[in-house]
């Protein structure tokens, strides 16, 4: 333990006090010099008053992350074995049995866990690194999530790695920390419906756990309806609409593979492998077509990733919202709705929201706001931590 320590600017100490887990960089009043990464230091205003301790990143926006707020502290194993406890409890009372075999275990600063984060797929448990000062505490963590937990096998994923968008595939795989080794392929459960997930891909296991609530919505409004799925991956937000009762299911998504994996997944669950249109490409080229085939939907869900590459288009979620809203306005049917999820904790809500509006305006459709969902509850957010809110799932009725 340091206790030199750092002082920070009052603006960033009021919004230490108000639970905040980030001190950035250039709220910094002195440099920190000689200290480890992942150190744990104590952290002060400018007149020195006590604010807490936090683990410091020499490189970065963020140069430290809190850890606790206690006067004295020591970061050991017990502290994280009961913080690692109570996060278990909470998800015991709060996750529903049903998606128990796919959830979040730590969120990271919410579970007092800084830079780290834990799913369970199945048997396993995914470790994703989102700062080299988690690097200071793995190795105690592993061991505790098997004694708690007890996983077949644990991995680690790490997004600390500077990648562009477009050579995400050379991402390296999840490395195996421990247990057993993982198959390619396995199913996991999720509110009844069965999903194929590799736990050692390189981006995503070909499940979004923090999407669970807008899959949900998608379900109790599909019956009856034409749905387009934009950006469909492995198909999670289809099967729900194919359960809900849709009267058909289109699924647009740059990679064939994709489609591929929905199939699997339909199968898996019950249903009719070929429930859902199948279309590789480019997402706004194919709205396009749509467009001049005057071809229309009831219902177009569409969750983008916050940056990708098609064939030389590029697609931006800071950027190109407004863009992406009209090409979709023009073949939603009267009345028709969209479900518009944003993933990019970057992008704030009146962001997001000014972009749709100005987007669907300029295609002649007024977007109203009728229903909105966020993370669920084995994702909490500390109130005071606005960064933390990164997913938006709105749902729409144009006008």
């Amino acid at each position: 333990m340091r206790r030199g320590g750092a002082k920070v600017a009052e603006q960033a100490a009021r919004w230490i006090r108000a639970g905040h887990p980030w001190v950035f960089r250039d709220a910094l009043l002195r440099p920190l010099e000689g200290v480890a990464t992942g150190a744990a230091v104590a952290v002060a205003d400018g007149e020195g008053n006590h604010l807490g301790y936090a683990l410091y990143e020499p490189e970065g926006a963020v140069a430290l992350r809190m850890v606790a707020r206690e006067r004295e502290f020591d970061w050991t194993s017990e502290v994280m074995l009961a913080r690692l406890r109570a996060a278990k409890a909470h998800r015991a009372r709060y996750v529903e049995a049903g998606f128990r075999g796919a959830a979040r275990l730590i969120h990271s600063d919410a579970d007092g866990f800084p830079g780290v984060a834990v799913d369970r797929y199945g048997e396993f448990l995914l470790i994703y690194k989102y700062a080299p000062a988690a690097d200071s505490y793995l190795d105690q963590l592993v061991p505790l999530l098997e004694q708690e937990h007890e996983p077949a096998g644990i991995y680690l994923q790490d997004r600390t790695r500077a990648v562009a968008a477009e050579d995400s595939h050379k991402r390296p795989p999840a490395s195996h920390l421990a247990g057993k080794t993982a198959p390619p392929e396995f199913e996991v459960e999720e509110d009844g419906l069965k999903f194929i997930v590799d736990v050692t891909a390189p981006v995503s296991p070909g499940l979004f756990l923090d999407l669970r609530e807008g899959r949900r919505l998608v379900e109790r409004i599909a019956s009856g309806r034409r749905v387009l799925n934009l950006f469909s991956f492995t198909g999670a937000l289809a099967l729900r609409a194919v359960r809900g009762g849709a009267a058909d299911v289109t699924n647009v998504d740059a990679a064939a593979r994709s489609h591929a994996r929905c199939r699997q997944n339909l199968a898996a669950s019950g249903l009719d492998p070929e429930a859902c249109e199948a279309l590789s490409g480019d997402v706004f080229k194919h709205l396009e077509r749509f467009r001049q085939r005057d071809r229309v939907f009831d219902l177009v869900v569409v969750d983008p990733p916050p940056f990708s590459t098609v064939k030389g288009s590029t697609f931006s979620a800071l950027d190109d919202w407004d863009q992406l809203a009209t090409a979709i306005a023009h073949v939603v049917a009267p009345a028709g709705e969209v479900l518009a999820v944003a993933n990019a904790a970057s992008l704030t809500e009146e962001e997001f929201l000014g972009a749709v509006g100005e987007g669907t305006l300029k295609a002649g459709r007024n977007a109203r706001v009728i229903a909105e969902c966020g993370l669920p509850p084995d994702f909490p957010v500390l109130a005071a931590f606005p960064e933390g809110k990164y997913l938006k799932v709105k749902l729409l009725s144009l006008a």
